[in-house]
Parts: structure tokens; sequence; C-alpha cells
């Protein structure tokens, strides 16, 4: 196997504190393969002319990351990305504000970034290119010639195609998904969803057990749930700064039963509808006044 490529809209050093469990996840393949992280820098710029390639070293791996001009981020980021395929991916139609300049920014971003990771490429890498803002990369890295392979992974739901049609140009969005080699999902029914609308909105066909052909392309679509990282997990449970948090809730919460929610503050995690739903369990059985306690971290 070649290097390991990957895409994703931000690039983490896996090295620091709190670059989060996909980084450290990616971080190892990453060192296995001398791999190459590729993607937005965060940071915005008044204008991208020229849009250099910044560099640097962690460890074995290389971090290559690009400006966006604040228009481009504003269209790409905060517009299509989050304003469009979050809430529809969500099933939160209500919640979508679809903008025609923000699809055009959302493209231009995507092939902004194929056309400064192209040149960084190698006849034998791997690419791995993650979410939900970087479903076009495949497609437009194939129409510069790029024939290595190339996998997706959707961290998110995918919904069925019944809310997929009420996006704009939703034909446009599914058919770039068919440029990779493989696409991944969390769950079977996000691989569902998918094999759905490619067999019945653009009349493709199965090809064995996880294969689909459709516009002239064939893909795999497989359900991989990405894990937890067990053995970090474990260890911070031993930790000191653990031990003494388990003693301070047995002495405060021996006698209470105990409803523990953690989430990061997001319309899709149904936090208030939690709490909420919590009040009306203390309203409707009262006796769970003094033995129920909700602890929400967010």
């Amino acid at each position: 196997m070649g290097r390991l490529v990957v895409v994703a809209n931000r690039v983490a050093d896996p090295r620091k504190p709190g670059a989060g469990g996909l980084a450290v996840a990616l971080g190892e393949a990453l060192r296995a393969s001398g791999g190459l992280w590729f993607g937005w820098s965060g940071r915005t710029v008044e204008s991208c002319s020229g849009n250099r390639v910044h560099q640097q070293r962690a460890g074995e791996i290389t971090l290559a990351t690009v400006d966006l001009s604040h228009a481009d981020y504003r269209a790409y980021y905060l517009g299509y990305s989050n304003s469009v395929l979050w809430p529809v991916f969500h099933y939160r139609l209500d919640l979508a504000d679809f903008d025609a300049g923000d699809i055009e920014g959302y493209r231009r971003v995507n092939r902004l970034l194929a056309h400064k990771l192209e040149p960084m490429l190698r006849p034998d890498d791997v690419i791995w290119v993650h979410d939900y803002h970087l479903i076009p990369l495949a497609a437009e890295l194939r129409a510069m010639g790029c024939a290595q392979r190339i996998g997706f992974f959707l961290h998110i739901p995918l919904p069925p195609r019944t809310i997929l049609a009420a996006i704009p140009q939703h034909g446009w969005l599914m058919r770039s998904l068919m440029a990779y080699d493989l696409v991944g999902f969390q769950g079977a029914t996000d691989r569902d969803h998918f094999a759905d609308y490619v067999l019945r909105e653009a009349g493709g066909q199965m090809q064995g057990e996880d294969r689909l052909h459709a516009w002239g392309r064939t893909v795999r679509a497989r359900a991989v749930p990405i894990g937890i990282d067990v053995a970090e997990l474990e260890s911070m449970a031993r930790g000191e700064e653990a031990r003494e948090m388990l003693r301070a809730m047995r002495e405060n919460y021996a006698q209470r039963r105990l409803l523990v929610g953690v989430d990061r503050l997001d319309y899709s995690k149904g936090l208030p509808q939690r709490i909420r739903a919590f009040r009306r369990l203390l309203e409707q059985y009262p006796e769970n006044r003094r033995s129920a306690t909700l602890i929400q971290v967010a």
C-alpha cells in the first residue's frame, strides 16, 4: 500500500492535546505510511490570490493547508455545508437555508482544494476524503485525470431520497459520490438510503453485495462505523481526576438515579427536548423529584 493522503475540512496536529478522536485515529494511520493530511487551514483572508499551500511536518506526517477568502468561507462553510447539508442530512428541512450563491461557493472551494492537492499526489497514493464539506472533491480530482484510489467517509447521517430530493441540484451532489471507489457510512440505514437513491433516482444497478453502478461508474458502499478509542478512555478512567470525580459523585448522588448526557452544543443533539422531557418526568411522576438527577455535559 502506498502513502495515505487524508483530506478533511480542517487539519489538526494529532500530537497536540485536544486534537480530537478523529485526529488521533487518523494520526496512527498517517504515521504508518508517512502520510499527508490536507485541508483548509481554518484561516480566512481578504483575498486568496495564489492560494499558497502551507506545509509543516508533524513527526512522520506532512500537514498541508490552504487559506480561504472571507467570501468563500461564508458560501462554502457557513452557507452550503452548514446551512443546507448539515440540517438536511439531519432530517431538519425546516432549518435549511438554500442560496444559489452558496452552492457555487461550495463547488468553487472543492475545485480549489482539488487543484492544490493534485500536484502533491503520488501515483500509488490512497486518498481518503472525509465528510459532507468535501463530497465533490473526488469528481474534481477525476476531472483532472486523477486515477488513484479514492475513498470517502460520511460522519453524519444520510437521509432517505425523499428528503435528499429537496436539495437543489441533489442529482449533482449524489452523482459526485460515484466518483469515489469506496463510500463509507456510519450505519446500514445510511448506506441503504444511498443505495435507494442511486437505484431509484439514477436508474442504477446493484452488482454484488455492496457495489452500485450508475452514471458510468461503479462504487462500493459499505457501513463501517467508527468506534471509540477504548484504550484512551480506560486510561482516563483510571486517572486521579476521574477517581476524584467518581468519589464526589458517590458522595453527592449515592441514593439517586443518574441520567447522564454528553453532547456538543448543536440543534441536532436535541438538548432542549431532553431537558423538557426530564421536566415532564418530574411533573407527571413527582416521586422522582428526590430520586433522579439529570447531568448534562455540553
